[in-house]
């Protein structure tokens, strides 16, 4: 049976700041990135809230990051652009916002 590891959010808000700052945004600008409130980023960043998958998908979009580094800490080993994971949310994401927009229902 394999183990679930317990979700560290404090190491995850530790990576949204790391990145965020590696990039030169402020938490406004990420927020926009990712459809949430400058002040939600900061409650991430101090593990203060809870982000929802979807929430996670549009920072890790964001920022150019792998899901997995985002919420485990560890990195892929291939191109981004080229990582399943990586094109399976961005689709996801991409299918999410034209459902939201009304444009077309949410298939898988």
């Amino acid at each position: 049976m394999m183990k679930i590891m317990d979700i560290q959010y404090a190491a995850i808000g530790e990576r949204i700041r790391s990145r965020r700052l590696e990039m030169g945004l402020t938490q406004a600008q990420l927020g926009r990135l990712a459809d949430v409130s400058g002040s939600f980023v900061g409650h991430l960043e101090r593990a203060e809230k809870i982000p929802s998958v979807e929430t996670l998908m549009r920072l890790c979009i964001g920022m150019d990051m792998s899901m997995d580094y985002l919420v485990m800490g560890v990195r892929q080993e291939c191109e981004r652009t080229r990582c399943a994971l990586y094109e399976e949310l961005r689709e996801l994401l991409d299918r999410y916002t034209r459902n939201k927009s009304g444009m077309t229902k949410m298939t898988k």
